[in-house]
């Protein structure tokens, strides 16, 4: 069975989806009127029928181009909220451990592209940015809350050194690691 004929028999399902969508009757009757004679000078003409089928599918295009809740004019998606909350306990959980964009990834149950353009979508930076934040933000707070050596902190935060911790926090907050502790400890020894 040609895809002519099995496109004229579904015709009645495509034109009641294109009349639910807003197109107008002329729009249907044009698209079908196409259709059908492609079907009609399929079998003695085929290059005929292949000109009523490119009528058919760009007046199609055209449609698409022009109705917002088509898929040419589809905005991408971010995750479902049920996905943050559950990459966001997964990565605080895990902020000392290596944290690849493909267990993310899996975490959330997308592929890895699907993920990365997701996830900027939701948080508006890419995965990677988010994880050394979170990893700058907590190791931060434990720079406030203790005395622990600069270096243990860094590795419990999942940095590899001292240097890479200090240029990170450095970038993220605008000061080293060593100022912030006398800052914030000035700060508290006058409370």
């Amino acid at each position: 069975m040609s895809v002519v004929v099995q496109g004229a028999r579904s015709m009645g399902r495509e034109q009641a989806s294109l009349l639910e969508r807003g197109a107008d009757d002329t729009f249907v009757d044009d698209v079908e009127t196409l259709l059908s004679d492609a079907q009609a000078v399929l079998g003695t003409n085929a290059a005929a029928a292949c000109e009523y089928l490119v009528r058919a599918v760009a007046l199609l295009r055209d449609s698409a181009a022009h109705d917002p809740g088509s898929a040419a004019t589809h905005r991408p998606r971010g995750l479902a909220s049920w996905q943050l909350k559950r990459l966001t306990a997964h990565i605080d959980t895990n902020l000392g451990a290596r944290l690849r964009t493909a267990d993310l990834a899996a975490v959330a149950g997308l592929s890895v592209s699907h993920f990365c353009h997701a996830f900027k979508t939701t948080v508006g930076v890419p995965p990677a940015a988010y994880v050394g934040r979170r990893r700058i933000e907590a190791a931060r707070a434990m720079i406030e809350a203790t005395d622990e050596p600069l270096t243990r902190i860094a590795h419990l935060h999942g940095f590899c050194d001292q240097s890479h911790f200090t240029r990170t926090f450095r970038r993220e907050l605008g000061m080293a690691p060593q100022a912030w502790r006398r800052l914030k400890g000035a700060g508290q020894s006058f409370a």
